[in-house]
């Protein structure tokens, strides 16, 4: 469903440790998505990912990432309302497309539109 939330992400310095740590408190459970990204969730429902970070930055983490349609289409419009490329669109491996942009205040964003997709 485009522009809703369809990943949260969570930096950490330990994938193990916050692995046990959520699992613990939300029940959720992992698989490995890249060798620095494990993908999280509940039952078969996709939450979000662990991304190993050699330090955790406060005001980075976590970021929210929302579905669009079309990424192109998304990205130019930030840049019509005074927002900002942050992070031009790129591959992500069998999902589709991302990108981030930052909003008026400097809040970054990020939108994926999933390769099934425009």
């Amino acid at each position: 469903m485009a522009n809703t939330t369809c990943h949260i992400e969570l930096d950490t310095t330990d994938l193990a440790r916050s692995q046990t740590f959520y699992a613990g408190i939300f029940d959720w459970t992992f698989r490995q998505f890249m060798e620095t990204m494990v993908a999280f969730g509940s039952g078969d429902a996709h939450v979000g990912g662990l991304m190993l970070v050699d330090k955790v930055e406060p005001g980075k983490s976590p970021s929210i990432w929302i579905q669009v349609d079309d990424i192109d289409a998304t990205l130019g419009s930030v840049k019509s309302q005074g927002g900002a490329v942050v992070t031009e669109k790129g591959p992500v491996p069998h999902v589709g497309w991302s990108a981030q942009f930052s909003d008026l205040d400097g809040n970054t964003v990020g939108i994926v539109q999933f390769e099934n997709q425009g």
